[in-house]
């Protein structure tokens, strides 16, 4: 009985209140939409719910600096690449796939390799303003010329699309090297995403997103407390 009072302490205490919350609120309209949803076909709920859950907790041990955000995070994608290839959003299909899928080793390795023993978080950075700079400019351009790529495959929104997956690539790639501003660009992909299955009508996947947009502005906040520490342990 101790061992499980003690495993369940351990277990609350990894995650504050706020990011509990998010974990829950994820699951319980999972729950619900999955519940009253009497077009889509029973596979198709089963996997995107299991893509928001995992998601959820993806997200949320990365705001906190966990490693172990890339176990969830691995379901996740899997997962999220047949919900995507199933609304046609080959744009999504092909970062999580090509992208995301592959990353997910290379940023275990780089966390691993600046992760904190003592505080049990990764050390993260913050970007110099000319390389944001430059990261606008490039983003402005590979969007303009995705969504052309896009619309000729025949995809949906494809400018939604073309933006969410650009800012993603660039917002996952700073995730990896451990950057701050990764947060700022999930903001934009949370909310580009959020009105992509808005349009798609899919309620869980809308859920799912909406709480992630929420997630990267505690997730900017965290990581600028977390950026303030590291700056003043190595002054």
């Amino acid at each position: 009985m101790k061992e499980r009072q003690i495993m369940f302490k351990r277990i609350k205490s990894s995650l504050t209140p706020f990011q509990w919350f998010e974990v829950l609120a994820v699951t319980g309209f999972t729950i619900y939409f999955a519940a009253i949803d009497r077009e889509s076909s029973w596979w198709y709920l089963l996997v995107s719910s299991l893509a928001a859950v995992c998601g959820i907790f993806c997200v949320v041990l990365c705001a906190a600096g966990k490693k172990s955000q890339y176990y969830w995070g691995f379901v996740n994608i899997t997962a999220y690449i047949v919900v995507a290839w199933y609304s046609r959003y080959y744009g999504e299909v092909m970062l999580n796939a090509l992208y995301y899928l592959p990353t997910q080793f290379v940023g275990m390795y780089f966390w691993n390799k600046h992760y904190s023993q003592t505080t049990g978080i990764v050390k993260c950075k913050k970007m110099k303003p000319i390389l944001t700079a430059v990261l606008v400019a490039v983003s402005a351009v590979c969007i303009w010329l995705y969504h052309i790529f896009l619309s000729r495959l025949g995809g949906n929104a494809t400018w939604l699309d073309s933006a969410s997956t650009t800012f993603s690539v660039i917002a996952n790639a700073l995730m990896v090297l451990r950057y701050r501003e990764q947060w700022l660009l999930w903001i934009i992909v949370d909310v580009v995403t959020v009105a992509m299955w808005v349009l798609a009508g899919d309620w869980i996947m809308t859920t799912m997103w909406s709480v992630y947009l929420l997630n990267a502005c505690y997730g900017m906040i965290t990581w600028t407390r977390m950026n303030r520490m590291e700056n003043a342990v190595n002054e």
